[in-house]
């Protein structure tokens, strides 16, 4: 009897897509904001989300592990596009990807992103 061979985990996409948020968490390092990703619980009563926070005086950014990465990828591109990134190097794709803030599945947005 033959082994099947299991399909990947991953797609191309997704795989790009979680390339993209280790690059943005990256650029966010870089500029001093520290980036945590945790399980955010919710109970009744309130709601929590992802986001910037100040944790001792320092900027965090909590990124909710239970969501899908590009939308972390979103949270991350909406607190770097109210950030001075000139001192910065970053990918022209991902630079447009920050300031356009397009959304998950915009072709012209996607293409770049493997670079």
């Amino acid at each position: 009897m033959q082994k099947r061979s299991r399909p990947r985990k991953q797609t191309k996409k997704v795989e790009e897509r979680n390339e993209l948020l280790e690059r943005l968490k990256e650029i966010a390092a870089g500029l001093g904001l520290e980036v945590r990703e945790e399980r955010l619980l919710r109970e009744v009563g309130y709601s929590v989300s992802s986001g910037l926070c100040r944790v001792d005086e320092k900027e965090v950014v909590l990124l909710d592990k239970n969501t899908e990465p590009h939308e972390r990828a979103e949270v991350l591109c909406g607190v770097l596009a109210e950030r001075d990134l000139d001192a910065i190097y970053i990918e022209p794709e991902i630079r447009q990807r920050i300031g356009g803030r397009a959304l998950p599945g915009d072709e012209s947005v996607d293409k770049g992103l493997s670079a």
